[in-house]
């Protein structure tokens, strides 16, 4: 490892170049998880049902704002490796900065978009009456942040394509902290009640792009942030797009399919709105460290795609699943051990604990399907072939399980709505599986 803290994927012994890389990743990934899991804490103990209801419902619309440039964030992650793997530093370079400026117009248009539509939307999904006007004050709030998200994703994934998952991790330490210090401050000293969750959050993700940026600033680095060099190449955004715009289709795929789960769950009522909402911030302690994994393989086959490595992607692939197989069955497993206990801490409602403990009882045993999904799919992507991945997330966690929710909700039973998880995440899981055999076979 150099003094700039990159890691090269394309030399030295898989495991451990797959452990230093992954760790950051997955510390990465837990104080993330403080950035909302921090929120609904404060939410659900202090602020009330109605509250972390409103929360819940804006969730689903937060995460397809911003899915589509989470999806280019992938593609200039994949540009940046692959060039670094090839030795071809100036195009890395050149990646990041059209990718960023390009994220900053599209940014604050998006934001613009979700500020004014927001109630239309929140109505259309059948969100209770009574939990949209928090709702709509939260979220458009919220997305005040929403350019500093994407541009900070897209300055951490170009570090993160050049082997360096340390800096982002050290930075979302000290955001993460610096959430928590603002929900105490927002919401038990000014009592700002839901305004004052989002406001922590606007104060964080702002601070997270300060933080990248000053990072990318320095010298010694594969790519280096520089305000002059900030200019769209039309040839490599094309690059980018061409795999990041599948990716981002394919988040948004993801992200309306949940949101149309949260239509079916906002039939059964503001409890069960509230259970989902509290199950959601539980499941990304198993979610984010899975994504981790996810993302060490695209980059990790994104350089060896440079390289001319193939054989490397296969053994590397092989290794990083049953990583995330083992990492997620032990997490999932501590949770159900003490799933009461465990859910109790965002939500003191006894109803609403019950509801997600049903919720819970579905998925959770099923979870260790998810790494080898996301693996594939990130190895996939890492190789180039985006548009693939985007097929079969479109096939299978958008219309299969569309039709499967509109079958199931049938049942009335919110067991019948969480069993379409595990049905669709084994469907990619294998879908994935063939065609990464294929491909990688005949290369």
């Amino acid at each position: 490892m150099s003094k700039n803290k990159t890691i090269s994927m394309t030399e030295g012994n898989i495991g451990r170049t797959m452990i230093a890389f992954i760790l950051p990743l997955i510390g990465s990934s837990i104080f993330q998880q403080l950035y909302n899991t921090a929120d609904f804490f404060f939410v659900g103990n202090f602020l009330g049902k109605t509250a972390a209801a409103a929360v819940g419902a804006s969730s689903s619309l937060v995460v397809c704002s911003i899915g589509l440039f989470s999806g280019i964030s992938i593609g200039t992650g994949v540009v940046v490796a692959q060039a670094i793997g090839a030795g071809k530093e100036g195009q890395a370079d050149k990646a990041m900065h059209s990718s960023l400026l390009f994220g900053l117009i599209g940014g604050m248009i998006l934001m613009l978009f979700g500020i004014v539509f927001a109630p239309a939307v929140l109505r259309l999904l059948d969100t209770p009456e009574n939990v949209i006007p928090e709702a709509v004050l939260y979220i458009r709030i919220y997305l005040l942040s929403l350019p500093a998200s994407i541009l900070y994703n897209m300055g951490a994934g170009a570090l993160r394509a050049c082997g360096d998952s340390k800096t982002p991790f050290k930075i979302l330490v000290i955001c993460g902290l610096e959430n928590i210090l603002g929900d105490i401050l927002f919401i038990l000293i000014i009592p700002f009640d839901v305004a004052g969750v989002a406001i922590a959050t606007i104060i964080c993700q702002w601070l997270s792009l300060v933080m990248v940026m000053g990072c990318l600033l320095q010298d010694g680095r594969p790519v280096r942030f520089r305000v002059k060099k900030l200019s769209i190449d039309k040839r490599i955004l094309k690059a980018v797009l061409r795999i990041g715009l599948p990716s981002g289709i394919q988040t948004i795929v993801i992200s309306f399919s949940n949101v149309m789960v949260q239509y079916y769950i906002n039939g059964f009522g503001e409890t069960a709105v509230a259970a989902f909402a509290t199950y959601y911030k539980v499941e990304n302690f198993i979610y984010l460290p899975i994504m981790a994994f996810g993302q060490a393989a695209t980059t990790f086959s994104g350089q060896n795609t440079g390289a001319g490595q193939f054989k490397r992607i296969r053994r590397g692939t092989g290794i990083a699943a049953i990583m995330g197989v083992g990492v997620t069955i032990c997490i999932s497993g501590a949770i159900l051990m003490f799933p009461e206990t465990v859910f109790g801490w965002f939500m003191k409602d006894s109803d609403v604990v019950a509801d997600t403990l049903k919720i819970a009882l579905i998925s959770f045993p099923f979870y260790w399907i998810y790494p080898i999904m996301e693996v594939t799919g990130g190895a996939l992507r890492g190789m180039g072939y985006s548009i693939s991945s985007m097929v079969i997330i479109l096939a299978n966690l958008c219309g299969i399980r569309i039709a499967l929710l509109a079958v199931f909700s049938g049942f009335g039973r919110l067991q019948a709505i969480a069993a379409v998880y595990p049905i669709t995440w084994a469907l990619a899981a294998g879908c994935f599986l063939i065609l990464f055999f294929v491909i990688t076979k005949n290369i």
